[in-house]
């Protein structure tokens, strides 16, 4: 071969090397949950769409080490390039990432979808001073109270010890007598499993993935908040790709959110479904239960507005509004 033509099979080696861009998409789900599902759907069609030069690796159940807290800091600070978490999480870092995480705020995914389009501008803000972009949203099935015995009134979650996702839920919980501890998800399944658990507040998929028949009977399906998930991405790692793929991982993510939406919709459904085949006592909150949760979580409203900055009290007056 001539000296010409090995030089021209290195360059095309050399180009095809650097055209490849690989991330590593931390989550914290297993890989059999609908938003690790999700998560690879989206990274199969980046590949495919970009004729490989983009590869989304979907690294689950926490692989990466991250826990939720951590992750927005860990994507703006690009020690991952991109991730999934739910806003909540980040509320220490951003307050008004809070918002969907309200309790009984969004009794319906038409009622996040709303809250959802009000505050898409402030997240997008946050987002970008964070150094990354969100590329799509999921709102995910409501939480439940999972316990060792049914709740029929708010007296009966006095002093219990309930695992809580965000802030939010602790001080809510805390407000109607419960001892709420607030904790990542692999945290709460070892504290579940050696007994420093009287209940969990998650979801029906939650719910499944972490097997909680084994350690609770009852469900209360309180459904009292929908929890809104992101895909984010550094924006360093993402300027760097052409316009071409940068576009192109665009209109893949506008187009697939819907979609992915669908998917979480049925899935409540299907994972209450499988805790009762699993044996666990499946109930709807009583009246009497409904109405004191309901009005301790109105409460946990005008705080956030109060503290989670200038966009906090427009974007929830406005939703309360559109809501009603």
């Amino acid at each position: 071969m001539s000296i010409r033509a090995i030089t021209a099979v290195a360059f095309l080696f050399a180009t095809s090397a650097q055209a490849e861009t690989v991330w590593d998409m931390h989550i914290n789900f297993p890989t059999g949950n609908f938003d690790t599902q999700n998560a690879i759907n989206f990274a199969e069609a980046v590949k495919a769409e970009t004729n490989g030069e983009v590869v989304i690796n979907v690294m689950a159940g926490g692989s990466l080490g991250l826990k939720g807290p951590e992750v927005l800091g860990a994507v703006r600070d690009g020690i991952v390039p991109i991730a999934h978490f739910h806003l909540d999480t980040a509320v220490g870092d951003e307050p008004f990432f809070g918002i969907q995480g309200q309790p009984y705020l969004t009794r319906s995914f038409d009622d996040a979808a709303k809250l959802d389009a009000l505050a898409k501008p402030v997240y997008e803000q946050i987002a970008e001073r964070n150094n990354q972009r969100i590329l799509y949203s999921v709102f995910w099935p409501g939480a439940q109270l999972y316990t060792k015995a049914p709740v029929e009134e708010v007296s009966d979650l006095k002093s219990l010890k309930i695992r809580t996702a965000n802030k939010s839920s602790t001080e809510f919980l805390a407000d109607v007598g419960a001892a709420p501890a607030l904790m990542p998800w692999a945290d709460a399944l070892v504290a579940l499993a050696s007994g420093g658990l009287d209940g969990i507040a998650t979801s029906a998929t939650s719910g499944v993935d972490g097997k909680f028949w084994e350690f609770m009977d009852a469900v209360t399906t309180t459904s009292y908040v929908n929890p809104t998930a992101v895909v984010s991405v550094n924006l360093d790692s993402f300027n760097k790709l052409s316009a071409e793929n940068q576009q192109i991982i665009a209109g893949i993510a506008e187009r697939m959110q819907p979609e992915f939406r669908s998917v979480a919709e049925l899935e409540d459904s299907v994972r209450l479904k499988e805790l009762t085949d699993a044996g666990m006592n499946v109930s709807e909150p009583t009246e009497a239960l409904s109405a004191a949760l309901e009005e301790a979580a109105e409460k946990q409203w005008d705080h956030f507005a109060d503290t989670a900055g200038p966009d906090a009290r427009p974007v929830l007056d406005a939703y309360l509004i559109e809501r009603n």
